[in-house]
């Protein structure tokens, strides 16, 4: 069994749960399910703390050998084929179904926001316009030979600091996570070989117990709750995402050594599916459960929302294979 390649899908499912879980949360909380305040406040916090700094690193793995395999010009065709059709795709239809349920839905959309995506990401679709950004970024800085790693970790850096104060193309985003997707990249080989060393089970759930006590502790009495990137305080966000990284990363190797939960390497195969569709299913699904079934309780509808999110994704990449459209999610040549 390559577990090198599986860590890394079973790290993408750790994720996506906690993407799912953390979105549609918060989609619950805002959208009048009583979800108790203190728990949401302090959950949202500690997750957005680290889920999508873990999910940059993994996204920068591989690319330093993509680039070297394809050339710049593919690498870059291959990322906008990859990346900005499903993000246009994608983007259009979240934002028009929330056009026909404005009244229905969180933020509530009109048709000025379908035009507006070619500069103004809409909802969790940020991440894929600052990977593209990421992934342009680092073809031109390969540009510069042996000086491209440490002046990419340098401008990272940099931006992690003092990020671009621009509200548009997901530039802000971009500055606050960059660091991750470059961290991805230059720490590849010690990441990899982290599986070497085997680490107990027991160091792995003092690795999370440190995490979530860390961040139960910075936000009961340092900090009040909130999501720290792109916040004033950037050590606190340095701190969890480096915790969060590692914690995930020897969960996931661990249980990739073990081939054992191997749903989660199902649902890191299928994480980018997830992550366009689980929005529409999840929020779907809420309001089914409350106008239809009229069911209130917010355990509830986090357990059957967050299900309902990471499976229906799959079915729908299943149910396009079988009828030959692969379309949905990539562009194929």
């Amino acid at each position: 069994m390559n577990t090198r390649a599986n860590w890394v899908d079973y790290g993408k499912g750790i994720g996506i749960i906690l993407v799912v879980y953390g979105h549609l949360q918060s989609s619950a909380y805002h959208g009048g399910i009583k979800v108790p305040e203190h728990f949401f406040a302090l959950s949202d916090s500690i997750i957005y703390g680290f889920h999508m700094p873990f999910f940059f690193f993994l996204s920068g793995l591989f690319v330093e050998g993509s680039l070297l395999k394809r050339g710049a010009k593919d690498y870059l065709f291959d990322k906008f084929s990859r990346i900005a059709y499903i993000y246009i795709i994608w983007s259009i239809l979240q934002v028009s179904v929330e056009v026909l349920f404005s009244n229905q839905t969180q933020r509530g959309a009109t048709l000025s926001d379908v035009l507006a995506i070619l500069w103004r990401p809409w909802g969790q679709f940020w991440f894929l316009y600052a990977l593209l950004i990421m992934h342009i970024a680092y073809a031109v800085f390969s540009n510069f030979g042996k000086y491209a790693a440490p002046l990419i970790f340098v401008v990272a850096s940099i931006l992690f600091f003092r990020p671009l104060p621009i509200g548009i193309m997901a530039l802000r985003s971009f500055s606050t996570h960059f660091i991750f997707f470059v961290g991805g990249i230059v720490f590849r080989k010690q990441a990899m070989e982290m599986e070497k060393y085997e680490i107990p089970f027991g160091v792995i759930i003092f690795l999370f117990a440190v995490l979530i006590g860390s961040g139960y502790f910075i936000f009961e009495n340092l900090l009040e709750p909130l999501r720290l990137s792109g916040s004033v305080h950037p050590f606190y966000f340095m701190y969890l995402s480096i915790l969060g990284i590692i914690a995930c990363s020897a969960l996931s190797q661990y249980l990739a050594g073990k081939n054992i939960a191997r749903f989660l390497r199902v649902l890191g195969t299928y994480s980018l599916q997830i992550y366009l569709v689980h929005m529409l299913a999840g929020v779907g699904v809420r309001m089914v459960l409350l106008v239809v079934v009229g069911i209130q309780n917010w355990i509830v509808h986090v357990i059957i929302g967050v299900t309902f999110a990471l499976v229906t994704p799959i079915l729908m990449q299943k149910i396009s294979d079988r009828l030959k459209f692969p379309y949905l999610f990539e562009l194929k040549k």
